[in-house]
Order: structure tokens, then C-alpha cells, then sequence
């Protein structure tokens, strides 16, 4: 018999199968956006393929609304999901730019 203690009640059975995968696309669709963002930036791909970098960036923040509705989070925690979202989407900005001013001033 399973502990009580272990199962949540806001989270039905039907939903954990959603849930995982939506949790485990947030990384991929993440992991691809940073990826064209990167390859974008050090000119390996064209810039007119950003737009699919920001469509994979679209892509995992609705798999994080979908997994927080579905868990059923409460109103901070959905808050926290919405930072990561906005943080996952500027922190490739913000390396790349740090990476470049380091670049400009060790410049020989």
C-alpha cells in the first residue's frame, strides 16, 4: 500500500504524464533556444534564424504555464515560473554582452 503522506492530492494521476513532459520539453525547447541564440551570435547561422530561437523560447514558456497549471501552483510559485521564463530569455543577452566587453578590453 502506498504511504499517504507520498501522494499529493492537487495533482491527479492523469496529469503526472503531462506534467513530466511538459517539465522535460522546458529543458529541450530551452536548451535549442540558447543553442540558435549562440550559434546566431558567433555567426554560424543566419540572424534571420533567431526567429526560430525566439519560437523555442515561446515554446518552453507555455510548457512552464502548462506545467504550473496542471500542478495546480500557487500564486508565488507562479510568479517564480514567469522570472524564469523572462531570466531564461535574457541570460543568453546577458553572456553574450558580458563576453564581448571582456573580448573588447583584453583586445591585443
Amino acid at each position: 500500500m502506498i504511504d499517504p503522506s507520498v501522494i499529493r492530492p492537487e495533482i491527479a494521476l492523469d496529469d503526472f504524464l503531462p506534467i513530466f513532459v511538459s517539465s522535460a520539453l522546458v529543458l529541450v525547447f530551452g536548451g535549442v533556444y540558447v543553442g540558435i541564440y549562440t550559434a546566431v551570435k558567433v555567426k554560424l547561422l543566419k540572424s534571420w534564424t533567431m526567429i526560430i530561437a525566439y519560437g523555442f523560447w515561446i515554446l518552453t514558456a507555455y510548457c512552464l504555464y502548462l506545467m504550473g497549471s496542471l500542478m495546480h501552483v500557487g500564486s508565488f510559485t507562479a510568479k517564480a515560473l514567469v522570472v524564469a521564463a523572462v531570466g531564461l530569455f535574457l541570460l543568453p543577452f546577458a553572456v553574450y554582452y558580458m563576453q564581448n566587453q571582456v573580448h573588447e578590453e583584453n583586445e591585443h
